[in-house]
């Protein structure tokens, strides 16, 4: 805070103002009535400066928490129910359709080079041409638009301009599929064993592609014209970032219909439909960890290796990385994260599933105390309290016999949402900073952030430069309220597909906006909507070992993701925005 003088005029002392008195005696009454009941002024205080603006904040009534949304069944459209997608006739067409799409190797790699140039893009190509061939009536009927040669941009127009349209986004790619031989069935093959598609693509996501596509297809053949129009996007680098297949699509989006003009999207993710005991619980991501990754290099003296000094490169390199693992992030459940609501959630509708001490907790309002507890149960729900960190890249040496001159390694970050790039940066330096001084080392900091090293007192020659180095940078994504009518819809929408699905008959669905770890093509449709929401409808065990050996996909619940893409479709265009 700047610094200024003002001269003070005097005053005359005047009478006591009753007023005055009155409000000297309610601040005083404000201060000692938290005390007297156990909460620290301070802690309301921050409570209220902290205080989240998506619609997310801290509520002490637990019967007002996790409202359920309206079951939303489709009005009279006379259209068939999306029922009439569960029987054998559309599951021999999704095994057609799913296995035909994973026998096309799209896969996308880390150095791929530009989509006119590298030929590793070519069966993107083929991938199109198989897309044609099975749905005939969408490529007919819709238009479509190629954005970077190899994205495709399909638009179904509606006859009411005044609405927002929608958008439904996926990817084309793959992960490659590495250790074929270790597949139970060759990963391009799509065997279908009676349950399951093998192969890699059919849980990430050709599934999700395929079943947007179907429900579109269908709508087609009953004849349908939508009145709200519906967008359809699909990249070609996911797995890579997106920034030649999203982020293009998105630019092509923003010129045709501008920014905040969609109603909402639904990509991929989300953490599917999960059991507990009568209860269904539909996790959909409304928001995604940051990312972050730094490259740090040591640069020392080389030599031959029968003359060592008493660490080499490699040995001090080793003591970085162990000092970066014994010090993790710090947990914290902020009211504004959407998983305090999953845990409202939990307590509420499951009370004998979870912890006895969790709701207090929750009712507490803390943040601190009670991410503590949930990290130390040592799940891979810990994740969504804090930032995580692993070394997942390492390189040094180039001979047995020579002392390496150069090692690295790498940090993969998932931010949490109390975090940033700029406390990482800080983090790490503070965590190195012992480790610099061990082996008089000179530290340079340079990340894409901003952030510059803390000058460190080495009055010695050094006998090395450690060199930190930001990489891929991408922001914590902003959170979608769940405490709106497009979301209602939406959640409503899957209350009433899973509701009456046979293993969700006589449960109760219970929708709750959780957090992503990972990152989708929606870090480039920020600009588009408000309300993002990733969702692959899937429950527990039916779509396994994405990225891994033996991804497969259950029949069954792909297309109990259909009817809910159909179902969507049907709602929001039967709804005039309000």
């Amino acid at each position: 805070m700047e610094k200024y003088e003002v001269n003070v005029p005097c005053r005359r002392r005047r009478r006591p103002n009753n007023f005055r008195y009155l409000l000297l005696c309610s601040l005083t009454l404000f201060c000692l009535i938290p005390i007297y009941f156990g909460q620290p002024l301070r802690s309301q205080v921050r409570q209220y400066l902290n205080r989240p603006r998506n619609g997310y904040s801290y509520n002490s009534n637990p019967e007002q928490w996790c409202p359920l949304p309206d079951v939303a069944v489709p009005k009279d459209d006379s259209l068939k129910p999306s029922e009439h997608f569960i029987n054998s006739e559309q599951l021999e067409l999704q095994v057609q359709r799913l296995s035909a799409a994973v026998r096309i190797p799209t896969e996308s790699y880390d150095d791929n080079g530009d989509v006119d140039e590298d030929p590793r893009w070519k069966p993107f190509e083929d991938f199109h041409q198989v897309l044609k061939q099975l749905f005939p009536l969408v490529h007919s009927q819709l238009e479509l638009r190629k954005v970077n040669r190899y994205g495709l941009l399909y638009t179904f127009k509606g006859t009411d301009t005044s609405k927002k349209p929608i958008l439904f986004t996926a990817h084309q790619d793959v992960v490659p599929a590495g250790t074929a031989s270790r597949w139970t069935y060759p990963p391009y093959e799509g065997h279908f064993d009676g349950s399951f598609i093998w192969g890699r693509g059919a849980a990430d996501c050709k599934n999700v592609l395929i079943g947007i596509l179907s429900a579109i297809e269908d709508l087609l053949s009953q004849s349908f014209v939508p009145r709200r129009t519906i967008v359809l996007a699909f990249g070609f680098d996911e797995e890579t970032g997106g920034v030649r297949g999203a982020a293009a699509l998105n630019q092509s989006l923003v010129e045709e219909w501008g920014p905040e003009s969609f109603l909402f999207v639904l990509d991929e993710g989300g953490m599917g439909i999960q059991s507990q005991g009568d209860v269904l619980y539909a996790y959909p991501g409304v928001g995604e960890k940051g990312y972050y990754d730094i490259q740090l290099t040591l640069e020392v003296k080389g030599g031959h290796s029968s003359r060592p000094p008493r660490h080499t490169g490699i040995g001090i390199m080793a003591d970085a990385i162990v000092a970066l693992e014994n010090e993790p992030y710090a947990p914290r459940l902020t009211h504004s994260n959407p998983f305090r609501r999953v845990l409202e959630c939990r307590t509420k509708y499951s009370p004998e599933a979870v912890q006895p001490w969790l709701r207090d907790a929750l009712l507490s309002g803390d943040e601190y105390e009670i991410a503590k507890k949930l990290a130390e149960e040592e799940t891979e729900e810990k994740w969504l309290l804090q930032t995580s960190q692993a070394i997942d890249v390492i390189n040094g040496g180039i001979k047995v016999n020579a002392l390496p001159e150069n090692v690295e390694f790498q940090v993969n970050h998932r931010i949490a949402l109390h975090e940033s790039a700029q406390y990482i940066d800080s983090h790490i330096q503070k965590v190195l900073e012992p480790i610099i001084r061990k082996y008089d080392l000179e530290l340079h900091f340079n990340t894409r952030n901003g952030s510059d090293s803390e000058e460190l007192d080495t009055e010695t020659i050094s006998s090395g430069i450690l060199k930190a180095k930001g990489l891929q940078v991408i922001d914590i994504a902003p959170i979608s309220a769940t405490d709106n009518n497009v979301w209602s819809i939406f959640s409503g929408t899957i209350r009433h597909i899973f509701e009456s699905t046979e293993s969700g008959t006589g449960k109760t669905v219970v929708p709750a906006g959780n957090i992503m770890t990972g990152n989708t093509d929606t870090v480039h449709y920020w600009n588009l909507t408000d309300n993002i929401y990733r969702f692959t409808p899937s429950r527990n065990g039916t779509r396994l070992n994405q990225h891994g050996i033996d991804e497969r996909m259950g029949l069954t619940a792909h297309l109990e993701g259909i009817r809910l893409y159909y179902d969507l479709i049907r709602n929001f265009d039967s709804w005039d925005d309000a």
